[in-house]
């Protein structure tokens, strides 16, 4: 593989993987302070003793609930944390590429790893993850410090 097209393939994952971090992220913040955030004023709703705002604080625990089932059935925290991992193993990736002499064709075995290992990480439940010690060890770890060619 010649080193631009690599770059260029490596760069169009890079942006994709970016947008999924910032996508999963958004989820994933979105559905858990909007639960936080139905739940604190449902409460304080709750005090106050006129009916019409109490119906209003079922409907906002009701919200609550459903935000914090969809948060956890989506895996939004897990997809966010692949995508950010993998853009960072690309960045390390497109080091690779720039350097003095790249082997293109073990760095292109490299991308289409960082490819594989993303979609086992974004498929792969938490208590699969966790049985995974390949995967547990990258579990909560945003520090990522990809192999560079000597």
């Amino acid at each position: 593989m010649e080193k631009e097209m690599l770059k260029h393939e490596a760069l169009k994952w890079r942006a994709w993987f970016e947008k999924g971090q910032k996508n999963w992220s958004a989820a994933h913040h979105t559905t858990i302070f909007g639960s936080i955030i139905c739940s604190v004023v449902a409460g304080a709703l709750l005090q106050i003793t006129t009916a019409e705002l109490k119906g209003y604080a079922a409907v906002l625990t009701s919200l609550a609930a459903a935000l914090t089932s969809l948060a956890a059935a989506g895996g939004f925290e897990r997809k966010w944390k692949s995508n950010r991992l993998s853009r960072s193993r690309i960045d390390g990736l497109l080091i690779d590429i720039e350097a003095a002499k790249p082997d293109m064709s073990n760095l292109a075995d490299q991308l289409k790893d960082i490819i594989a290992k993303h979609d086992e990480e974004i498929v792969k439940s938490e208590a699969t993850a966790a049985k995974d010690p390949a995967v547990a060890d990258k579990k909560g770890n945003d520090n990522v410090s990809p192999k560079l060619s000597p």
